[in-house]
């Protein structure tokens, strides 16, 4: 039985920690995280690596969550896939109710996972297409700094990928430059976990289910 992966770069810590429990994961495939900034452009890169491998495994792993384009993405494929069936990576990496919680708790909340952490003030000029913005002589971040005046507070999530030092600091700098007060909390989520298990239950029995889609 073999399982296929593709998934975001933004989660690729988070499942090279998991991924040498699971020995039927035969051929994976890392994105760019700054794919959701354009979701249609994005939906077809997907499709276009699923395709790649899917003659190749059993059952696919897709680690992203809608990003605005990927619900029912599944109905596309005649091979199982498996996907977290949330809005995106951050409610995967600390689960939708522990989301909800803390966004009650302080709705201005900027949220940063390592992935995000890492990518910073960078992504986010990336997600509003603010390099754009250079050609008219326009600084960037100070454009940036305009989006972000509803934005309280920057809470960095502790996904158990160890490196914390570098993140937390990386965390620091983003919240300097858009003067959110940062917080930490450490997540508790075994969603991607729970998934590749799936993935494992459903390769077993690839013959009788192929063409079903499969939702976590």
């Amino acid at each position: 039985m073999r399982i296929g992966v593709v998934a975001c770069d933004i989660m690729k810590r988070e499942l090279e920690k998991i991924l040498p429990s699971v020995p039927e994961v035969s051929e994976v495939v890392w994105l760019e995280a700054a794919l959701h900034c354009k979701p249609k452009y994005m939906k077809e890169v997907i499709k276009e690596n699923i395709n790649a491998i899917k003659d190749k495994v059993d059952v696919i792993f897709l680690g992203y969550g809608y990003c605005q384009s990927l619900k029912d993405i599944e109905a596309e494929f005649d091979i199982p896939i498996v996907m977290p069936q949330m809005d995106d990576c951050i409610q995967i990496l600390m689960t939708p109710e522990t989301y909800s919680k803390e966004i009650k708790k302080e709705v201005g909340t900027w949220f940063m996972t390592p992935g995000w952490a890492e990518v910073g003030v960078e992504m986010v000029i990336k997600e509003n297409h603010l390099d754009r913005v250079v050609k008219y002589g326009k600084d960037p971040v100070e454009m940036a700094k305009r989006l972000f005046t509803h934005y309280k507070r920057g809470l960095y999530i502790d996904t158990g990928v160890g490196n914390d030092e570098f993140f937390i600091g990386k965390s620091q700098e983003f919240c300097e430059v858009f003067k959110l007060k940062l917080e930490k909390m450490e997540a508790a989520s075994t969603i991607l976990e729970e998934h590749l298990e799936q993935c494992k239950a459903l390769g077993s029995n690839a013959e009788t289910l192929v063409g079903g889609p499969v939702k976590g």
